[in-house]
């Protein structure tokens, strides 16, 4: 757009289903929200990153950016938990960490975390005062706590920054981009579910301190000059069932692994989705297929496993995905299994990868049946055709049905050598809660397959009567940073996957 606004700011809500939100928003709930879809541009299926899980779709939001082969491109956050391994693996006798986003000592580390090779929208915003409010993506920006950890205070604090810089700046100029984060939401969704009232009051808590921040904003005299973006980082969805993994690992022999002695057979976080890790040649190489087929387990029975055999085993688990052993950084290929959960057959495909970030392109193949269901819907079905396509292509294809985009998101994550050596899919009709040994807070409420409905965010920027009011059929998260940094007249860094929508 030829207009140059001054300011951007952008609110990510954790854990909000963009149906959930339009459906709030089209029966009146949320009015603040409203106007700014009313008189801006909005998606009502925008597509998040695979797995659809905070990290790392919180993370790629403010990068354009995703998961990828770190040292040369994208982000060095592969999921919420990984195994803190590298391309050459490390000679050192100390075992590689577990980092797990859940504890205080991983969560500061994030900006170290993502890589040289990423930037955050406030890295990619030239000169000018930023401002984190509750973003723990915060590299590039002042960080402010609020005074109280609580969704209306992530709105105060951006308001006392317009109003006040110097509390927060060395200048006295309104912050150029800020990003507040509302972690709250997401606890609630977990804790008491998507369709209870705690969780929907609490969305509509974030619209009333929306609505006084844009008061505030227009007083100040912003409300021309001030563009305002609504986000999640993902969908979410409910299981039918809990189930407790730790007899399965225990009846098979698998001792969990230890990362302050080195001993133990595995790793694993498990929701929906779930992600393995097992010892090479020492903890920090990724192990050969032939090994995964022979694994030596160090529990009772002290056998020799097959892991791809045992692993279907687990109940409900129809996908399992894991990396070819000759795959390069700029090539490769991802082997991907389908089991029929009533016949117990097993249909086999895999994705080919080439490029880095922007440039990164995928092909599809199954041998004797789809395993996502792509034939039945006819954009999905001519990608099929033995050809690479980018990411916007299989967006183009993908977008309205289960698994959107999940071609090109597989080889992203693969290609990070912090990613895990198997990963498992159910269909989200079971929840197993199980981090590194032990279940842990079981809960129905959950959000990381690659469904739409755990993958479909809203997508709005609103604001400025500047800014061109039109309804975008579909979009991706990481078009979120390119089209705030489009407004100010800013050219996104060469990092950045996504696209602006102006």
């Amino acid at each position: 757009m030829a207009s140059r606004l001054n300011h951007v700011i952008l609110i990510i809500l954790d854990d909000v289903r963009s149906a959930h939100l339009f459906k709030l928003i089209d029966k009146g709930k949320l009015p603040h929200i409203a106007k700014l879809v009313n008189g801006g541009t909005y998606s009502r299926t925008c597509i998040t990153s695979f797995p659809s899980v905070t990290f790392p779709c919180y993370s790629n939001i403010l990068l354009g950016a995703y998961s990828g082969y770190y040292p040369k491109a994208g982000s060095g956050i592969p999921a919420y938990h990984w195994l803190d391994r590298s391309d050459p693996p490390l000679s050192s006798k100390r075992p590689p960490k577990i980092h797990n986003y859940s504890t205080s000592r991983d969560i500061w580390k994030i900006g170290k975390h993502l890589g040289k090779n990423v930037k955050t929208i406030f890295e990619q915003g030239g000169e000018g005062n930023f401002l984190s409010s509750l973003n723990i993506i915060f590299r590039g920006s002042y960080f402010s706590p609020p005074s109280e950890f609580n969704s209306p205070d992530v709105f105060k604090t951006i308001g006392e920054a317009f109003e006040n810089p110097t509390k927060f700046f060395d200048t006295n100029e309104a912050p150029k981009i800020t990003v507040g984060y509302v972690p709250k939401t997401d606890s609630l969704m977990h804790g008491v579910g998507f369709d209870s009232e705690d969780y929907i009051n609490e969305i509509r808590i974030c619209d009333e301190h929306l609505g006084k921040l844009i008061d505030k904003l227009n007083k100040l005299g912003y409300q021309d000059e001030v563009a305002i973006g609504i986000i999640s980082d993902h969908g979410n969805y409910k299981a039918e069932r809990m189930y407790d993994l730790e007899p399965f690992f225990e009846k098979h022999g698998l001792i969990p692994y230890n990362p302050k002695r080195g001993t133990g057979d595995f790793d694993a976080a498990i929701g929906g989705v779930g992600t393995f890790n097992f010892k090479g040649e020492t903890w920090h190489h990724h192990p050969t297929i032939k090994k995964l087929e022979n694994y030596p387990v160090s529990g009772a029975a002290k056998n020799k496993i097959n892991l791809f055999e045992i692993l279907w085993e687990i109940p409900e688990v129809e996908f399992l995905y894991y990396p070819d052993d000759k795959n390069k950084p700029n090539q490769g290929r991802i082997n991907l299994l389908h089991k029929d959960l009533k016949s117990g057959k097993i249909s086999e495909g895999h994705i080919e990868y080439e490029g880095f970030g922007k440039e990164l392109k995928t092909k599809y193949y199954y041998e004797d049946r789809d395993l996502f269901g792509y034939n039945t819907h006819q954009k999905a079905r001519k990608l099929i055709d033995g050809k690479m396509h980018t990411i916007d292509e299989w967006l183009d294809g993908t977008y309205n049905i289960d698994f959107p985009i999940l071609i090109d998101q597989l080889p992203r994550y693969f290609k990070n050598p912090r990613s895990c050596d198997i990963m498992i899919s159910t269909n989200g009709s079971i929840n197993f809660s199980y981090e590194h040994g032990e279940t842990k807070d079981p809960h129905l409420y959950s959000h990381d397959i690659a469904l739409k409905r755990s993958m479909r965010v809203p997508f709005i920027i609103g604001g400025s009567p500047e800014i061109e009011n039109k309804k975008i059929d579909y979009c991706k998260t990481t078009d979120m940073v390119p089209s705030l940094l489009g407004l100010l007249g800013i050219k996104p860094d060469e990092t950045v996957v996504g696209m602006s929508l102006f």
